[in-house]
């Protein structure tokens, strides 16, 4: 099938009569049905089918330089500091993270910026031909929807001709698609029981098939992970011979807020940071320790590149202040972990000051526990049903706050309407998905076309909040 007549819509032009092409919005929307059909494949870990594809594709990833992020939770923040700090020292960085909060394509990115729907089309397309072709020498070939994106991005970042990628692992490390290139640098964030179904059932086991984008003689830095996890990511790197470097080692100090940022000092030199919350200075110690390895035309890179990207970063949904008059609070929490890491943000930033609690869970996560932690300051709560097929109804999420007033809502637009009235401070937390859904209604998007639940499996990959 030639290139060209992929996703092509047979209808006919008014004027000639002959087949026209679609308008970018139908080919863009024609994509993501592609990734809709994508979802029903299913989730399979391995990287027999990755490699296929992305050698269909002419490995694109050969030539690249890349950063690897895995971990529990912090990927993502980790991920943001360090493209910023990249692109403040002059290069030209693709960014590869997941899941997304309002537009599939904000997982792609180039330079800070989103593909576009027609990049993201163009992307799409390659990869959909690649797998016809390959479907003619491997019957039933079928990757998954994380593997098409993969293989999109690998493309992306070939064509665009970056300097750097920093590529977020989706769903563990050793299988994942994303464990197929060979990176200039590792980075393991944390460590918590997370997809016990697919990583195993210890923090032993889940730091294991974490530690496995480790490669021989690549360097790699870990952040603060419990010891078992600590032993089994040691043990690894030892094992294939990636020097290690732990940021429990280095001295981090925090130096209080400074309006929408926080001050800190990491090894010696002081920093302001983007991301507010105690956790983001772990995250921010991971990146530094990467960025001060000499991967930089031999060098590290200098002190004022990483000054200027840690204050200039920017991660949505992240204790992100969404509004200050009342005040509203967004984050993306999904596990107790990030609770209590969100928790601890809140009384640095605003002391023992009450919340109203807006809540929206996913029902395969640990509720009951999420709940306890995050009542701790609460004065209300309001429970809201996401619009994903796995979230929870809130008719059992009242009885894990029992010495609170709770009202149950059977949709974000519903609890909307309600607390607008409401005098603030919110804080909003629970799931990315809550937080996408309060986002898209004011950014522009369609949340029915773009949400993560209808163009990815049910038991799909699950990511930190910060």
């Amino acid at each position: 099938m030639e290139p060209g007549r992929f996703l092509m819509n047979p209808a006919a032009s008014p004027c000639s009569g002959r087949p026209r092409g679609p308008s970018e919005e139908e080919a863009y929307r024609e994509a993501l049905a592609f990734l809709g059909r994508c979802r029903r494949w299913g989730m399979k870990l391995g990287l027999e089918k990755m490699e296929l594809l992305a050698r269909a594709v002419g490995s694109p990833q050969d030539g690249l330089h890349f950063l690897h992020i895995a971990g529990t939770n912090g990927k993502g923040s980790t991920a943001s500091f360090l493209a910023s700090a990249l692109r403040s020292a002059g290069y030209r960085v693709g960014l590869y993270t997941s899941p997304h909060l309002c537009t599939v394509r904000e997982r792609i990115q180039i330079d800070g910026a989103i593909a576009s729907q027609s990049q993201f089309t163009r992307w799409i397309r390659r990869v959909q031909v690649a797998i016809r072709n390959l479907e003619q020498t491997q019957p039933g070939f079928a990757p998954t929807f994380f593997e098409v994106l993969t293989a999109a991005a690998l493309l992306a970042f070939r064509q665009e001709e970056v300097d750097w990628v920093v590529w977020e692992t989706g769903l563990g490390g050793r299988l994942d698609a994303t464990n197929i290139v060979r990176p200039e640098a590792c980075v393991i964030t944390t460590i918590a029981l997370e997809h016990t179904r697919h990583l195993g059932c210890s923090l032993s086991e889940i730091a294991q098939e974490k530690a496995g984008i480790l490669k021989p003689g690549v360097p790699a830095v870990i952040g603060v992970c419990p010891g078992e996890a600590r032993q089994a990511i040691e043990e690894r790197a030892l094992q294939v011979g990636s020097p290690l470097r732990e940021i429990g080692a280095m001295a981090v100090e925090p130096g209080g807020e400074e309006g929408p940022c926080q001050r800190v000092r990491i090894e010696g030199q002081r920093l302001v940071l983007g991301l507010l919350g105690h956790h983001q200075l772990h995250n921010a110690a991971c990146a530094y320790a990467v960025l001060r390895l000499p991967l930089f035309s031999g060098r590290a890179l200098p002190q004022k590149s990483i000054r200027a990207g840690f204050r200039a970063v920017s991660w949505p949904g992240r204790f992100q202040v969404w509004k200050r008059n009342p005040l509203w609070i967004l984050d993306g929490a999904h596990n107790p972990q990030a609770a209590e890491a969100l928790v601890h943000a809140w009384r640095t930033g605003f002391g023992q000051r009450p919340y109203h609690l807006v809540f929206g869970v996913l029902a395969d996560k640990d509720f009951r526990a999420m709940a306890g932690i995050l009542s701790r300051q609460a004065c209300r709560v309001s429970l809201v049903k996401l619009s994903a097929e796995r979230g929870l109804d809130p008719g059992r999420l009242a009885g894990c706050f029992p010495a609170l007033p709770c009202e149950a809502y059977g949709s974000w637009e519903e609890a909307r309407r309600e607390l607008a009235k409401v005098p603030g401070p919110v804080l909003v937390t629970g799931s990315l998905f809550l937080i996408g859904e309060v986002l898209a209604g004011h950014g522009g998007f369609d949340p029915d076309l773009e949400s993560n639940e209808r163009i990815e499996p049910s038991h799909a990959h699950s990511h930190g909040s910060f």
